[in-house]
């Protein structure tokens, strides 16, 4: 996400008199035991609450810390709710191997996203500038985390609507002749949408516009309402 080292050189947030409560939300044992495992040694400044259960209360927490892996094994729900019980407050967990989840994450509501191979004092300084608000209160840090959702959603190529429609049926696997159809278009109009958006995002094929789509978070199933 943002450079670590202007999130690091950050003040600690003032407001906070004691341990920001920070709900890890992942399936994998092992994701969970390394992220207490790294703020271990941070407990006056993290304090990692576990929840679990389809009655788990998020509400009582500062920061929610969300591993992009449950959008693969499961239909998103649980990041739908995290985003509901703390909108503006969901940080993703990102897949360095699966950027189209951390996209996905993004799209869905998570305000930044931090990799799995971050250090401890880099996530603590991250959570911190997080929970006071730095990564949307015009800061550099703010500017940078937009720039890099952009980027990793896709937005920095400049689609237009009818692009961005188009490439989405084209992940989905739809004909020229079917995303005409969908979109009340002329196969005309459909084709030269194609080239403008191949243009835009640096491809020239079919297979190259659904892997990069894939990359950037547009779903593979369902149609353009979702």
């Amino acid at each position: 996400m943002n450079d670590p080292d202007e999130v690091m050189s950050m003040p600690p947030a003032a407001r906070w008199s004691r341990a920001i409560r920070v709900a890890l939300l992942t399936d994998q044992a092992i994701v969970r035991a390394g992220v207490h495992s790294l703020l271990a040694t941070y407990a006056e400044r993290i304090d990692v609450v576990d929840v679990g259960g389809p009655d788990r209360d998020l509400r009582d927490v500062d920061v929610i810390l969300y591993d992009v892996l449950g959008l693969h094994e499961g239909d998103g729900k649980d990041l739908e709710t995290a985003v509901k019980a703390q909108p503006g407050r969901v940080l993703a967990l990102s897949r360095e191997l699966q950027p189209g989840l951390t996209a996905r994450a993004l799209a869905m509501g998570a305000i930044a996203s931090i990799g799995m191979d971050v250090e401890g004092e880099e996530l603590v300084a991250t959570v911190e500038a997080f929970a006071a608000g730095h990564l949307e209160d015009g800061s550099q840090a703010d500017l940078d985390n937009q720039a890099d959702r952009r980027r990793q959603l896709g937005r920095d190529v400049s689609l237009s609507p009818r692009e961005l429609d188009v490439l989405g049926l084209i992940v989905r696997g739809r004909s020229n002749d079917e995303v005409a159809e969908e979109l009340y278009l002329s196969i005309n109009t459909v084709k030269s949408l194609i080239r403008s958006t191949y243009r835009k995002i640096g491809v020239s094929s079919r297979t190259q516009a659904v892997a990069w789509g894939v990359e950037h978070g547009f779903p593979t199933t369902g149609t353009i309402d979702g």
